[in-house]
């Protein structure tokens, strides 16, 4: 939804501009509102950090928008974005390389959301010497910037994952704290009350 643009100023994702963008975002609330569930759940300082992005976004009066896209539309959209976390990017039918997430931050998870037809697929991460069976419906959340992971090849139909993301840059242009790795006390604390 927003992004951190190297002058400091935030704007929201040109394919949000249009109809079909708002559309989109109607049709997956239902998910992301079960996802933010799950990503409070796996990181909850970090899901509070994103909690507090929106309100900033939408409350603030910050020096947002250029001259093609205006202060109030992004805080429109800011208010109908359903989003899990502020960013989303929706790969489609493409095998993904084996990569790192260099935008990341080094202590923060990313979601991926698997989604379509196809019946074969397998998430691997390489330097856990791992193959996760990765089907329609599968939530994984790993640190995208730590660990090198790839989809080589899925069979039986299409493909979607929506990678969900945080990116330290838009933390930091709203003066919010990074929060640090989660801890084992942190699910102890949740899971107890």
């Amino acid at each position: 939804m927003v992004s951190c643009q190297a002058i400091g100023k935030l704007t929201t994702s040109v394919p949000l501009r249009t109809q079909e963008g708002q559309t989109w975002m109607k049709t997956i609330a239902p998910v992301e509102q079960l996802l933010a569930k799950v990503f409070s759940m796996v990181s909850p300082k970090l899901h509070q950090a994103v909690v507090e992005v929106m309100l900033k976004v939408r409350w603030d009066d910050l020096q947002i928008g250029s001259q093609t896209w205006a202060r109030d539309q992004i805080v429109e959209t800011a208010w109908k974005w359903p989003g899990a976390t502020p960013g989303i990017s929706v790969i489609s039918n493409r095998a993904t390389m084996c990569h790192m997430d260099i935008k990341g931050h080094k202590e923060w998870y990313d979601l991926l959301v698997a989604a379509g037809t196809y019946e074969e697929c397998w998430f691997r991460l390489p330097d856990l010497d791992l193959d996760l069976k990765y089907l329609p419906g599968t939530i994984v959340a790993f640190n995208g910037r730590f660990l090198r992971h790839e989809v080589v090849e899925w069979k039986g139909g299409d493909r979607v994952c929506y990678a969900h993301w945080v990116r330290p840059t838009l933390l930091r242009a709203l003066s919010i704290d990074l929060p640090p790795w989660v801890t084992q006390s942190e699910y102890l604390d949740y899971f107890n009350n």
